[in-house]
């Protein structure tokens, strides 16, 4: 049903034209929430009988209703004691319901945005013009020009966004270096641009921070994430496991951190804090964040299961074992020593460089915790064992190319010099100079042992205490850097073996990754953990479909033809399970008890042991 407008859309944009060039101050007109009226849905609506429904079938006719013609993908889904908005689709003017709420949020918290970065927005009055376009006609009201001056508002608002974040990093970055402005970004050395994108990174960090202060939605999503920690801790508490392996898991799932999306510079990502609908584990930093765009149009728990599933994988474990064994602990020494451009300890590099071969040993025995379910899971069977030969070759095609790289782009060179070129001729003092670490966007120390920034540590550290001449020394700190490269490069190889996600490792065929497909399963019993605590069935299903919204297929050839399409996805080089196949998947004994459905698929179940 088409919203009823109180003004012309032209009328308004004259009006909002003549403010701005009289410069009249004028009220802010706050935007109401859509009155939308969503269609209530109820699990009980697809199966009313007392008998147990068949669970993809319930699935597959809750999402057909989801974006059936009437619903069109935005429904509030029924519960005892709230109710959940799924909003999938459009607003009743045509914009995306997740770009709306994310415009409402802007206009709502613009007071919490950084000063700098408000001050040129409101010159712009980027904040009423922003109000005035939410409230456009719907598009199929509108007159050819109407559309066109839509259009173009539409562009402004983008460009004034964009023109307002970057006029702040010019203002910025002028401050810290003054006169940088008149340095054309072509004509930047890469240290400078590197300062550059840490500001940007970092105001966008603010931003975010700003925008989703206070959000209600947010705060479902950490009410969440608080009751799935302690679903995940019962569920561990019931699995047939080595004391060991469930006090680690235990303490991992205690450890993971929940953030606002984009809220730290580490994890900076403009599309995730605006409207992309996603979450993300980021395995090295251990926390987790769900997108805008995700917990802002369902219910979030399946998402959230999934991710903190990964706490838990194969690759947090490797990493860890990595992180904490006794290469791990001198790298970070090593660290500490080499990223200091003041002073550094030959001493110890040299030790370091004596004991290289028995701290490599340390990276041996790794075995990942329950090996015959990481099999199971295998997104494809794996068709050949991997030998030493192999291990060696890739490690050194590994090696090559990273050599290759930072020789092609000066690294080695750069660092070792105190004074950079200009494109005018000048020099000027390197910022970064014999710091390898500062050649890196955002490091804190979480990258793991065969990271590129382990080749510049080695390389930086064989530099500055070697006594040759600076053309010798060069040549052999950077052999020195690949031939420990290459060596480091052996032995995490060996480690990941046949659960390794690396292409190199996939695509021969030595190797087929589990962790997607481990973080939906083992996500799937801990949901249904949390399911548990719903008072009845009808309430669990609810539940279980409103967080399922994520797996209908709008309107297309795929939820046409979904068998044909499970064929095609077949041939797909991805660690997901696609389509039909992640929908079976999901339906794991204990989803099926807790919402009582029959199975009514074939799939090969990997099944957790249990107690």
């Amino acid at each position: 049903m088409a919203r009823k407008n109180i003004f012309d859309y032209t009328v308004r944009l004259l009006a909002l034209s003549f403010i701005i060039s009289n410069g009249l101050s004028c009220t802010s007109i706050p935007i109401k929430e859509e009155s939308t009226h969503l269609k209530v849905f109820s699990s009980d609506y697809l199966h009313p009988t007392s008998s147990q429904p068949l669970c993809k079938s319930l699935l597959d006719s809750y999402c057909t209703y989801l974006y059936s013609p009437d619903v069109l993908g935005n429904l509030e889904i029924r519960r005892s004691q709230n109710s959940t908005k799924v909003l999938q689709g459009d607003t009743q003017n045509q914009f995306s319901q997740v770009f709306f709420t994310y415009s409402q949020a802007k206009l709502r918290n613009q007071s919490f945005l950084p000063k700098d970065l408000y001050r040129v927005l409101n010159r712009h009055n980027y904040f009423r013009k922003l109000e005035m376009f939410l409230k456009r006609k719907p598009v199929e009201s509108m007159s050819l020009s109407d559309r066109l001056e839509v259009e173009q508002v539409d562009y402004e608002l983008g460009m004034l966004w964009s023109a307002a974040v970057n006029e702040t990093i010019i203002l910025r970055m002028n401050r810290k270096y003054p006169g940088l402005h008149r340095i054309s970004k072509k004509l930047m050395p890469l240290e400078l641009s590197l300062v550059e994108r840490r500001t940007r990174r970092n105001l966008i960090s603010e931003i975010s921070a700003a925008v989703w202060s206070g959000s209600e939605n947010w705060k479902k999503v950490e009410l969440t994430f608080s009751g799935l920690r302690q679903s995940y801790l019962n569920l561990i508490a019931k699995l047939d496991i080595p004391d060991e392996i469930r006090t680690n898991w235990e303490n991992r799932i205690k450890e993971v951190r929940l953030v606002l999306p984009g809220s730290l510079p580490a994890i900076s990502n403009e599309e995730c804090s605006t409207t992309k609908v996603n979450a993300y584990y980021y395995t090295y930093l251990n926390i987790i964040t769900v997108c805008a765009g995700d917990f802002n149009s369902e219910d979030i728990l399946q998402t959230l299961a999934h991710e903190m599933g990964h706490v838990l994988d194969v690759d947090r474990s490797n990493y860890l074992f990595q992180s904490q064994s006794q290469l791990g602990l001198e790298l970070k020494a090593l660290r500490h020593n080499v990223c200091s451009p003041e002073k550094i300890s030959c001493e110890q590099w040299q030790q370091f460089n004596t004991k290289f071969s028995n701290l490599l040993e340390s990276l041996n025995e790794f075995t990942p915790a329950l090996p015959e379910f990481q099999r199971c899971l295998k997104r494809r069977p794996t068709s050949k064992t991997i030998k030493d030969e192999d291990i060696r070759r890739i490690a050194s095609v590994l090696s090559n190319d990273r050599i290759s790289s930072l020789a092609g782009n000066d690294r080695f060179l750069r660092i070792t010099k105190q004074k950079i070129p200009m494109f005018n001729g000048k020099q000027q003092k390197n910022p970064n100079y014999l710091n390898p670490c500062s050649y890196y966007l955002w490091s804190q120390e979480e990258e793991p042992v065969d990271d590129e920034i382990t080749t510049l540590m080695v390389f930086t550290a064989a530099y500055r205490c070697s006594n040759e001449p600076p053309d010798k020394k060069l040549r052999a700190s950077i052999e020195t850097a690949r031939n420990m490269t290459v060596k480091i490069f052996e032995k995490t190889l060996k480690l990941e073996g046949e659960f390794s996600s690396r292409n190199e490792l996939e695509s021969e065929g030595f190797s087929s990754s589990p962790t997607e497909r481990f973080a939906d399963v083992i996500g799937a019993y801990a949901m249904s953990e949390y399911l548990s605590q719903l008072p009845s069935i009808w309430e669990r299903r609810n539940r279980f479909l409103a967080g399922a919204s994520w797996l209908c297929e709008k309107p297309s050839l795929a939820s046409l033809y979904p068998v044909e399409s499970s064929i095609e996805k077949e041939f797909v080089f991805d660690s997901h399970t696609e389509g039909d196949q992640r929908r079976k998947e999901l339906f794991t004994t204990p989803i099926r008890n807790i919402i009582a459905c029959e199975k009514d698929f074939q799939f090969r179940e990997c099944s957790l042991p249990l107690k």
